[in-house]
């Protein structure tokens, strides 16, 4: 379970599974202050590949299905 809190009035709920070294999270609920934008569901994928961290972020928000919103691949910087 993971739950995120927006500046902007959005508080997400996931649930989701860690298999081997990846992350899998589902919106189980969303919740919105009265002037949060139309935000109803996301998903985050995080996975460890030769030594990077990646990341995804898809949402379903605007009245737009789900779709990628955002992803990265992180390096440890020594």
């Amino acid at each position: 379970e993971v739950s995120l809190v927006h500046a902007d009035g959005v508080h997400e709920l996931y649930l989701g599974q860690v298999r081997g070294p990846r992350i899998d999270l589902a919106t189980d609920a969303v919740v919105r202050a009265a002037g949060a934008k139309d935000y109803v569901a996301a998903t985050r994928m995080y996975g460890l590949v030769d030594a990077h961290l990646l990341w995804a972020w898809d949402i379903a928000a605007l009245g737009q299905e789900l779709r990628s919103h955002a992803s990265a691949r992180l390096a440890r910087v020594d």
